[in-house]
């Protein structure tokens, strides 16, 4: 909770200070909440350096279901800095990465409802720690992205833009089963050591692959992300995927994209059946896709206009029963940007995401969790996200009551 009053009592003064040297109107059309620092912000870019931060809680509670009943506030804070190369030192294309992180509260899910599917996806841990930290290098007149160093995979793989409504981990910011079932499948803030390359060859279709550290060790939250080993012996994540899109920003027809992927993991997993055996090697497949049906003005008319109803989908495989949790999961949901009168950068947001449990699990069958929110986008860098989302059957066991989740998630850009 020190966290949150920290933050918004930072966020206060800040406010004060801006207030002081502009009207309320400007205030909130500006893009972060701290404004240009006098000039300085926009001078620093210029001359190479961007300088990010963002402030994330969720608050929520189980009035009805799941072990007890209680209130958790969960919360992560990030800072970045992002050197422009090219700029400062005349490395064409070279860019360097650099963000720390502080995250802190309780995860609900684990405390209170019992289910796996957890709630909060601002819930990082109770930590203070390295997060990603890498050199980047675009080639082929920005076609090709290459980066090696401190990453996290879900950044780059198994992601969407549209993930981000969400407050659940079953879908944000990537497809919950794939980290249930491979841990070193990383998402910020926790990062490991890694390379990737992203190629795209068209407008509409991009190629994606990277190896990663899957040591879990090396990711634990008391090692403050400043563990660098780096041994391939304790295992290694290799992931690849392609992807389609169409119709995307400025192009006439309503957008969609299509991505399939899939993954390794070289590291010993125990087996589910309580033998203490272990599996070497780990895989998995997965598909995402969205498709936007419905676009405020017509498809042709309002030609690049975010404003309308996206339905989307994500399934998730990993075969091998005797060692993944959850062996297929299912989501699916719909975004809607714009739903309110003058309300144009809302999201209003619905979503199931379904986990099937496998059959050496034999007292856990499956967990099913309905999510509906509206996120007020009250200035472009701040948004509160009244929320609800209703968890069948936790753990997938019936001996844990259905609950009931409400609450809500402030963000702050700074």
């Amino acid at each position: 909770m020190a966290a949150l009053v920290v933050a918004l009592g930072g966020a206060t003064i800040l406010a004060s200070a801006a207030r002081a040297e502009t009207d309320i109107d400007s205030w909130l059309t500006q893009d972060a909440a701290t404004g240009d620092w006098g000039g300085l912000r926009s001078r620093s870019e210029a001359a190479g350096l961007t300088v990010d931060g963002y402030y994330q809680t969720d608050l929520l509670a189980n009035p009805v279901g799941g072990e007890r009943q209680g209130f958790a506030y969960a919360g992560t804070m990030e800072i970045s800095l992002d050197f422009d190369l090219e700029r400062i030192a005349g490395l064409a294309g070279t860019s360097f990465f650099i963000a720390g992180y502080w995250a802190s509260g309780d995860d609900l899910s684990d405390t209170e409802i019992g289910n796996l599917i957890g709630v909060a996806q601002a819930f990082s841990g109770r930590t203070v720690g390295l997060a990603q930290m890498y050199l980047g290098q675009e080639l082929l007149d920005g076609r090709l992205a290459v980066a090696l160093g401190r990453l996290s995979v879900g950044d780059d793989f198994a992601t969407s833009d549209l993930y981000a409504s969400y407050l659940s981990i079953g879908i944000n910011s990537n497809p919950f089963a794939i980290a249930e079932n491979v841990p070193s499948f990383s998402a910020d803030p926790v990062a490991q050591w890694g390379a990737r390359a992203i190629v795209q060859p068209t407008e509409q279709i991009h190629l994606g692959a990277g190896i990663y550290n899957a040591d879990p060790d090396v990711a634990e939250g008391g090692r403050h992300g400043v563990d660098f080993a780096l041994d391939p012996e304790n295992g290694v994540l290799a992931i690849a995927e392609a992807g389609y899109k169409w119709h995307q920003a400025n192009h006439a027809g309503m957008p969609g994209s299509v991505t399939l992927g899939g993954y390794h993991d070289s590291s010993d997993f125990d087996a589910l059946d309580g033998s203490g055996r272990t599996r070497g090697g780990n895989y998995g497949f997965y598909l995402l896709v969205d498709q936007m049906v419905y676009r405020e003005g017509g498809p042709e008319s309002a030609q690049g206009s975010a404003q309308g109803l996206t339905p989307w989908g994500a399934l998730t495989l990993a075969p091998d029963q005797q060692i993944n949790t959850i062996p297929f999961s299912a989501a699916g949901g719909l975004v809607y940007r714009g739903l309110l009168p003058r309300r144009d950068n809302d999201l209003t947001a619905l979503a199931v995401y379904h986990g099937a449990f496998g059959d050496r699990l034999r007292d856990r069958s499956a967990e099913t969790v309905v999510e509906a929110n509206h996120r007020l986008q009250l200035a472009p860098w701040l948004h509160v996200t009244p929320d609800f989302q209703y968890v069948i059957r936790p753990d997938g066991r019936s001996d844990i009551d259905d609950a009931a989740v409400l609450g809500g998630e402030i963000g702050i850009d700074f």
